[in-house]
């Protein structure tokens, strides 16, 4: 078999909404080349499909003289009957024909008869035509092959593929890569397998799953990744390249994009009155989602016009403050400055302030979520301490230099067509949007919170499902590194602010507090028990063993224990009850079988829950894929794919058995799939 070009390799991608792809691979990565909705029309023809709604228009042709609609018709045969045609009688006498001419003809006063003037044949006929033209503007009728990412009518995908085939008119000798889905079974990936070597004829075929597609494009071998599709979300756990199927959160509903436009639309029901005139408030939904002024704000920051007292606080993580042993922080609004217990007024633009002005604590601020928050906090307070030193007063911020999360409305263009009328003819106001200004308010910043119908929100049922995949990798040790590496992509994660969002929901529910590790009994090498809250009954004496012991019989803070569940620490062992009483029985002797179990059963260090969490960054070396406006990094699986067909296709060759060619599919069929590595 020769060897492949990079202009010949294809890239599928499909999904519920968009499938994209790309025929050949340039010098440095670029995003798809090709965004094809994922939807075919049905055809005039029952078995036939099109790529876009076809509507059909009847044309009546008028024939008048001979004349049809100014083009020449041919006139009718005139039928010729052999004989004398029977006279009209009247009154028992029969009349001649120059008679009866000669009464039709009008008269004058006198009584004489005046000739007619000659009149025009207007003898009408009509003549239907039915006429067929593509309407691509509206979207009814459409069927898509992909629900939630999983294939409902293989018919349709079929001819969706045959459709993207004409539209590339790829070469001959054209290898295809085809993203996969987590949901696509065995028998998907057969079927897709035999359509693609007996239709296209193509002399290799990859199918690659989409997470560790992902993983490829960031760039790393061990990580999480969270795809939010349209109506669905997929957690996966990838440790070495290698993707965990144990616990996999596959098609998880209710957290896709449409249930970030479903909570953005009830929030434009309630205020109906604001968007009089808009029919399709799903659209405006849609829309406003996928503009700037949408935004998904931190916890703990108010909404414009909301008072900061009302906010809901995030509430503490109980673990986080048992493995510190300290109490809930403090609410800074009830925190009294230290100058004002002592008695003392506060002073503005004091030497100590002067001499600290420009000076910062970089660590701290780095750490912070709020970064350029603070920063900007910062310039205000420097710039209202100059002006009071000029004796000038500080000039209000301008409307347009506000940022988003400051202004109470926002506006935005909203486009939309006009619904098809009954009159066929005028088609220019099915080609021509609609364009007008909206006015949104703070409902734009509500599409991640809970319902009245539901307690939880999207992003809480994705935090949910990523500790669950998390916490079922069979490699516990590898279990931090998956913690501290995030992967979140998907169009439905491209709202402003969804990433920060669902990290910071994770940290507060999952998250302990790494600032203080010597407390943990297992850490310190005595035998004394840690004092338990009953009074200091537990105070351990020199030489003595404890005197009491609770119920966990580990001599170990009840806190500590239930802030760190069945987490176990750097030494310890985990022991099954059987092995326990083969101990007891042997006299403590341990058999060599049970301590291979035991030593295959042990792990080190935190693993349980987690002691940070983090996203991977993107790569700097894709400049293409750094423009928001074009495809950002939510699209990484497909430059992942993109790596990887480089890497199969061109260094490779086939030598590590990353794809099934033409004479392994003659010899094994459409099973031998399955024996490919990727």
């Amino acid at each position: 078999m020769p060897p492949f070009k990079d202009e010949h390799v294809l890239i599928i991608a499909p999904g519920s909404a968009i499938t994209q792809t790309q025929l050949g691979l340039p010098e440095t990565f670029t995003p798809p080349r090709w965004r094809f909705p994922t939807r075919m029309f049905p055809g005039l023809k029952d078995g036939e499909w099109e790529p876009v709604f076809v509507r059909e228009k009847v044309k009546v042709k008028e024939q008048i003289n001979g004349h049809v609609n100014g083009t020449t018709a041919e006139p009718k045969d005139v039928e010729m009957i052999d004989g004398a045609q029977p006279r009209p009688e009247t009154n028992g006498q029969t009349t001649s024909d120059h008679e009866t001419k000669m009464e039709n003809l009008p008269s004058d006063s006198t009584g004489a008869v005046q000739p007619a003037e000659p009149q025009p044949d207007t003898t009408m006929a009509e003549d239907e035509e039915t006429e067929y033209y593509d309407d691509p503007y509206t979207s009814a009728n459409a069927v898509y092959p992909l629900q939630s990412g999983r294939i409902e009518n293989w018919p349709c995908f079929f001819a969706l593929l045959s459709h993207i085939y004409q539209m590339i008119s790829p070469p001959f000798h054209m290898p295809v890569l085809v993203v996969s889905q987590p949901c696509w079974t065995a028998r998907d990936k057969e079927t897709i397998t035999q359509y693609f070597f007996e239709s296209w004829k193509i002399p290799a075929l990859c199918i690659m799953d989409s997470a560790l597609a992902a993983a490829w494009g960031f760039g790393v071998q061990s990580a999480c990744v969270i795809d939010v599709g349209q109506d669905k979300c997929d957690v996966t756990a990838i440790t070495d390249y290698v993707v965990n199927e144990i616990g996999r959160g596959v098609a998880i509903e209710g957290c896709g994009g449409s249930a970030l436009t479903a909570r953005l639309r009830e929030e434009f029901e309630k205020q109906r009155e604001r968007y009089e005139g808009i029919e399709d408030l799903n659209e405006l939904a849609e829309q406003v989602k996928r503009n700037a002024i949408c935004e998904i704000l931190p916890a703990g920051v108010p909404l414009p016009g909301q008072a900061p007292e009302v906010v809901q606080q995030p509430a503490p993580n109980p673990l986080a403050a048992a493995s510190t042993g300290s109490e809930a922080p403090p609410n800074p609004s009830e925190v009294v400055p230290k100058a004002a217990q002592n008695g003392e007024a506060s002073k503005v633009g004091t030497t100590e302030e002067e001499e600290n002005e420009g000076v910062l604590d970089v660590a701290s601020i780095v750490a912070r979520s709020d970064a350029a928050e603070l920063l900007a906090k910062r310039e205000r307070e420097k710039a209202e301490r100059e002006a009071k030193k000029k004796g000038g007063a500080v000039e209000a911020p301008k409307q347009n230099r506000l940022r988003n999360s400051d202004k109470h409305t926002a506006s935005f263009t909203f486009e939309d067509y006009p619904a098809p009328t009954l009159d066929h003819s005028d088609t220019s106001t099915r080609s021509r949007k609609r364009k007008r200004e909206v006015e949104v308010g703070p409902e734009r910043f509500l599409l991640a919170t809970s319902s009245a119908e539901s307690s939880d929100n999207v992003l809480e049922r994705i935090a949910s499902a990523v500790h669950g995949t998390i916490m079922a990798v069979p490699d516990i040790s590898a279990r931090s590194a998956l913690w501290d590496n995030l992967i979140v992509v998907g169009n439905g994660s491209k709202v402003r602010g969804f990433t920060n969002a669902l990290v910071e929901t994770l940290s507060a529910r999952y998250t302990l507090s790494p600032s203080n590790t010597t407390i943990f009994t297992s850490e310190i090498p005595s035998t004394f028990s840690t004092p338990v809250p009953t009074g200091g009954t537990n105070t351990p004496i020199p030489g003595q063993a404890s005197s009491a012991q609770h119920h966990t019989g580990s001599g170990v803070n009840p806190l500590l224990v239930a802030a760190t569940k069945n987490m176990m620490q750097p030494g310890q062992h985990l022991q099954v009850p059987g092995q326990l009483q083969q101990q007891h029985l042997h006299g403590g002797y341990t058999p060599l079988g049970a301590m291979d179990q035991m030593q295959h059963q042990s792990y080190r260090g935190m693993s349980q829950s987690p002691t940070s969490m983090k996203t991977v960054k993107a790569p700097e070396y894709f400049p293409e894929w750094k423009d928001p406006s074009v495809a950002g990094m939510e699209e990484a699986n497909f430059l992942g794919a993109q790596v990887a067909a480089k890497v199969v296709f061109i260094v490779d060759q086939g030598i590590s058995k990353g794809f099934l060619t033409r004479s392994e599919y003659n010899e094994l069929g459409p099973e031998g799939i399955h024996s490919c590595a990727m």
